[in-house]
């Protein structure tokens, strides 16, 4: 009995290895190697990674052959910015002169009698795939004065941009259009692009630039890769990539083309990892306590910290993605996401709008939502109708403080106006 059990079990053993020899024969036949050396099975690209030079030095080389004409364009502060008197998406997404998203100018100097609001944040707050008049920059400013309040919206948001880029932008030009109050449009997904350096490598068809990237030194946030790296000089920097200085501060080299597990040699090991990991988030990008985490922190408080020391109010937004508001409205008690501590540390410190705190699980539907999931028109103008209301009742209570208007009361159109609204 023992020894018909024994063989049993060497046969169901034997089985097993004989079905991954197989399967491993399968993976290697059927996958392919490309140009860079990334072996690809399904879609899927196995460990070890490659560099993809190939198609990083595409990208920078369509940018160059069109750089006169394309309109997001090469920033040696900021990145990457919106080229001044331009148009995208159709004509529907207008940039004026000074280089953000409006139909119109506005002067460095706001009007004596007119409250002014500026936005920061990536292309959540810029409004892309929506037109000019459904973004929700410029329906807050029309709701704003249909209630009878006197204001004006600047959208400095720009895709793609991290934390770190949208606090840039308010230091290099948002400032100097003296707001009164500034709204970030916080993203927390987006610290993973706080610790990204050359944007190719974090989405493969993203701008072929490099950015600015904060480390934190002591607690103190030091700014590395500024100027940025101009896109002449990305080819070279990518074919040798290991040992150029800024791979040091490229997180999404250092995690995925430097380490390896040790069973990556298995094709089909590398295969089943690659399926289970491909929309799993690295939770060493938001966790308190991580780089990711701990950086996108201190960015969001230098940024409030910055905006408060020119008596102007700080508003953060939160402008949840989808699969946020599908975990905040399921029947199932969520995973806790993995950037929560942020919106808390934000609901603590400053003036804090939680936006799926105020909309319909009905929002969820793929209806609301553009084809690149961004917000559809119906969200931008619920979003717009939050602030509105926010902002409105923030000056009518005094906890907005106006450094240039001893009484917000004038604001209004008429001395009845702050109370009918």
């Amino acid at each position: 009995m023992i020894r018909r059990i024994a063989t049993n079990v060497l046969i169901v053993f034997a089985g097993i290895a004989v079905a991954t020899l197989l399967l491993e024969a399968v993976v290697r036949v059927g996958g392919e190697t490309d140009a860079d050396g990334q072996f690809v099975f399904m879609g899927i690209a196995l460990e070890p990674y490659a560099l993809p030079v190939s198609q990083l030095r595409g990208g920078v080389e369509g940018y160059i052959a069109n750089k006169d004409i394309s309109v997001v364009i090469y920033d040696e502060k900021l990145g990457w910015s919106f080229r001044p008197n331009s148009v995208r998406q159709a004509g529907t997404f207008t940039i004026n002169s000074s280089g953000f998203r409006a139909k119109r100018d506005y002067a460095p100097d706001p009007p004596a009698d007119s409250l002014r609001i500026a936005l920061f944040g990536d292309s959540f707050t810029a409004g892309d795939d929506v037109g000019d008049d459904e973004a929700w920059s410029r329906q807050l400013e029309i709701m704003l004065n249909e209630m009878g309040l006197k204001a004006e919206v600047l959208n400095f948001g720009v895709g793609a941009y991290g934390m770190d880029q949208a606090f840039l932008r308010w230091q290099e030009q948002g400032k100097h259009f003296a707001p009164d109050i500034v709204i970030f449009g916080l993203q927390p997904e987006n610290l993973k692009r706080n610790v990204n350096v050359f944007r190719q490598l974090l989405h493969g068809s993203g701008p072929p630039f490099s950015k600015p990237r904060f480390v934190l030194d002591n607690g103190e946030l030091e700014l590395v890769n500024s100027p940025t790296l101009p896109p002449e000089r990305l080819i070279a920097a990518f074919e040798d990539f290991g040992n150029h200085p800024l791979a040091a501060y490229e997180y999404h080299y250092k995690s995925r083309y430097v380490a390896s597990n040790w069973w990556a040699g298995s094709r089909l090991a590398s295969l089943i990892y690659g399926a289970l990991k491909q929309h799993e988030e690295d939770p060493n990008l938001y966790e308190q306590g991580t780089e990711g985490g701990d950086l996108g922190k201190a960015i969001v408080e230098a940024f409030a910290e910055d905006v408060h020391a020119g008596n102007t109010h700080f508003i953060a937004l939160h402008l949840p993605l989808q699969s946020h508001l599908l975990r905040y409205f399921s029947n199932l008690p969520p995973p806790r996401p993995l950037y929560d501590f942020l919106l808390e540390h934000c609901r603590r410190n400053y003036h804090y709008i939680a936006t799926e705190e105020h909309i319909d699980r009905g929002y969820v539907d793929d209806s609301y939502w553009t084809a690149t999931k961004h917000y559809g028109p119906a969200l931008h103008r619920l979003v717009a109708e939050l602030v509105a209301g926010e902002i409105i009742g923030c000056l009518e209570s005094g906890a907005c403080p106006l450094s240039r208007f001893s009484d917000p009361t004038t604001l209004f159109a008429s001395p009845s106006a702050a109370a009918r609204n």
